[in-house]
């Protein structure tokens, strides 16, 4: 993959890769963009923990940040290339010059998620040769509001203390850890050497993400007084919406209905500051598929978030 062709577009738009100063542009142009882009909860996880990605781009107009685009390659998941781009919705210019950026950087197939609504995309996905493929691209979400969750006796939910930081982190690696979670039979055996990249920088990172809010970093406390499960939820009062982005349950405390009792939570928590829906970035999966039917039994529907448009090479 040849290094990306950076520099002017035109005498104010500017395409560059991304610094550390355009971490808190990026999740503030997507609070502008929604739902027309990354949750802006999703996107400030994705940043903490050096997820977005890579090679990546950002478009400035005028010193602004006003779109942005990188690229997935091929791997051992997916035999395609994923370009992400958000913006063209408010900037088409700038959805241009990304576009073309990132396919001077693919091979193959190719495939780019348009949401719903994004008919600048749709048009420039087009323009390029993309055309609409059938699946469309979904999540879960449901109507926030007052709920009770049931815990088994003796666990409790709260927000995470101050002081319990290497606490709530080794929480969510046990969580995450790849060998320990729960993969229907079909899928073999997992490398149990794995670990979750989580770690206190962050932890750290995220706690300084645009909308963390310490009152929505949740812990379930377990009888011995040990985590048994966490969560982060991104409330962002500007479209009244919150994104559940991560949450895990530590292997030993698992089937009990914790993950069940988090989700309400955040519905509660986010009624309660006024919102109207809670969105979790996850889908009915063969793979790995708990997690979908654990939010469904609490009243999650899948929803459609836009389709996927594909450019085969």
């Amino acid at each position: 993959m040849s290094p990306p062709r950076l520099g002017k577009v035109t005498a104010v738009l500017e395409l560059r890769p991304p610094r550390p100063e355009h971490t808190r542009a990026l999740e503030s142009l997507a609070r502008r963009l929604w739902p027309l882009s990354t949750h802006p909860g999703g996107l400030g996880w994705q940043q903490a923990t050096e997820d977005m990605p890579e090679p990546m781009v950002v478009a400035e107009r005028d010193g602004a940040v006003v779109a942005w685009a990188g690229i997935t390659g091929a791997n051992a998941i997916s035999a395609h290339t994923r370009i992400t781009l958000e913006g063209a919705s408010a900037d088409p210019e700038a959805g241009a010059a990304l576009l073309r950026w990132a396919l001077e950087q693919s091979e193959g197939e190719v495939r780019l998620p348009v949401f719903h609504g994004d008919g600048a995309l749709s048009d420039l996905a087009e323009e390029y040769g993309f055309v609409p493929e059938g699946t469309p691209e979904t999540w879960m979400c449901r109507a926030a509001g007052e709920e009770e969750p049931t815990l088994p006796e003796g666990y409790t939910i709260r927000p995470v203390r101050e002081g319990e930081e290497d606490a709530r982190v080794e929480c969510h690696r046990a969580a995450w850890k790849p060998a320990t979670l729960p993969w229907p039979e079909n899928v073999g055996p997992v490398d149990p050497a794995l670990n979750s990249r989580f770690c206190r920088e962050y932890y750290d990172n995220t706690r300084r993400s645009l909308l963390y809010d310490g009152e929505l970093d949740l812990v379930v406390q377990a009888p011995d007084g040990s985590l048994a499960a966490c969560c982060v939820v991104w409330f962002d009062a500007r479209s009244a919406t919150s994104e559940v982005e991560p949450l895990g349950v530590v292997p030993d405390h698992r089937r009990r209905g914790l993950a069940a009792a988090l989700v309400l939570e955040a519905c509660t928590l986010t009624f309660r500051r006024g919102g109207d829906r809670v969105f979790i970035n996850t889908a009915p999966n063969d793979l790995y598929p708990a997690p979908a039917r654990t939010y469904a039994t609490v009243g999650y529907e899948v929803s459609e978030r836009g389709h996927l448009y594909v450019r085969r090479g």
